[in-house]
């Protein structure tokens, strides 16, 4: 019994200070947003049967281990942290689908989607002010996505 209850304060000494000294090695962004998405869902009764929800799927283990083994050792050793783009940053790729080649251009709060064959870019820009992601067509708008009430709800469409 003493060497079971000594295995499980060794343990809870692990969690406590992987959780007090971050500052060491990594920032835990990957956990931190979805902590910050779940503190939004809802309610905080909502929110809590989410949090109680994702700690059965694990969520929020994988997390924890996905910032453990891989984010938090990129962002040691290269001193970046790889899930934040800031202003200025460009991220560049390609992607495939229905036999089109589409090149996927990300930056701080936008997408863009270009059709390769086409030409045909289509753009989506984030306005904080608004909180709403927007698909953009030059100068017009049209919302898609706002942030209500902590929630994240579609745009309704004109007829």
């Amino acid at each position: 019994m003493k060497k079971s209850f000594t295995k499980w304060v060794a343990v809870a000494m692990i969690g406590v200070s992987s959780v007090t000294f971050t500052g060491c090695f990594g920032s835990f962004e990957l956990t931190t947003k979805l902590h910050n998405w779940n503190t939004n869902v809802s309610s905080k009764f909502v929110n809590e049967l989410v949090f109680l929800g994702l700690c059965i799927l694990p969520a929020y283990e994988f997390a924890v281990l996905g910032d453990l083994l891989i984010f938090n050792t990129i962002e040691f050793w290269d001193g970046s942290d790889p899930l934040a783009m800031a202003p200025g940053e460009v991220e560049e790729s390609s992607t495939q689908y229905a036999g089109d080649t589409y090149t996927v251009t990300k930056s701080h709060n936008m997408v863009a989607i270009t059709n390769d064959a086409t030409a045909v870019t289509s753009e989506f820009r984030y306005f904080p002010e608004d909180e709403a992601w927007f698909l953009m067509n030059g100068g017009e708008k049209a919302k898609l996505v706002k942030s209500e009430k902590k929630m994240m709800k579609m745009a309704r469409q004109a007829n």
